[in-house]
C-alpha cells in the first residue's frame, strides 16, 4: 500500500465522530466486553473545550481517519512532568506501514518539546503483536522489570470508598 495518502496531524473538534469510531475498533480488537462508554461530544468537550483533557495525533487517508494517538500530561513526584499515552490504534488494514511509528515518534516530540522525563503507557499483556511493537522501539516493560502493579477505583467501589461506605 502506497503512505503518499496518509497525513498526520492534530485531531480537530470535528473528527472526534471517527475518533470514536476508532475507540470502539481497538475495544472491540482487545475484545473488551463492555467497550467504551464515552461519546463524540465527551470527546469535544474533554479535549477541545475549555479545560482540555487529553490532547489527540490522527492519521487520515483523505477524509478518513485511520488511527488515532491519545495522550495527556502527567506528574511524576519523583521525576516531574511526562507524557502518559493513553492509547495508540492503528486500524488493521493500514497496519505494517509505519502509520503507528509516526504517531508515537509525534507523541515522543511533544514529550521533549515539552522537556518532559518520560512517555509511558499500558499495553494488554496478550498483545504480543504490540509488546514486540513497543520494545523494538527501545521501551522497557515495568512489569517485569521493574513488577510495577496497576491498581484501579471505578465505580460503586470509588464512590464507596470516596464516602467512608
Amino acid at each position: 500500500m502506497d503512505n503518499s495518502t496518509i497525513s498526520i496531524r492534530d485531531a480537530k473538534p470535528e473528527d472526534c465522530d471517527q475518533i470514536i469510531t476508532l475507540i470502539q475498533e481497538f475495544a472491540d480488537f482487545g475484545e473488551a466486553p463492555n467497550g467504551p462508554s464515552i461519546t463524540a461530544d465527551t470527546l469535544r468537550k474533554d479535549g477541545f473545550g475549555e479545560e482540555k483533557m487529553f490532547r489527540c495525533f490522527v492519521a487520515a487517508d483523505g477524509n478518513c481517519l485511520v488511527a488515532f494517538a491519545l495522550y495527556f500530561f502527567n506528574y511524576s513526584t519523583w521525576e516531574g512532568v511526562y507524557v502518559y499515552l493513553n492509547d495508540l490504534y492503528v486500524t488493521p488494514s493500514y497496519r505494517k506501514r509505519g502509520i503507528g511509528t509516526q504517531l508515537m515518534r509525534k507523541v515522543a516530540q511533544v514529550a521533549i518539546d515539552r522537556k518532559c522525563t518520560r512517555l509511558d503507557w499500558l499495553c494488554l499483556g496478550g498483545n504480543e503483536q504490540a509488546i514486540e511493537f513497543y520494545k523494538s522501539k527501545g521501551s522497557v516493560n515495568l512489569t517485569t522489570e521493574e513488577d510495577w502493579n496497576l491498581f484501579r477505583l471505578s465505580g460503586d467501589k470509588l464512590h464507596a470508598f470516596a464516602n467512608n461506605v
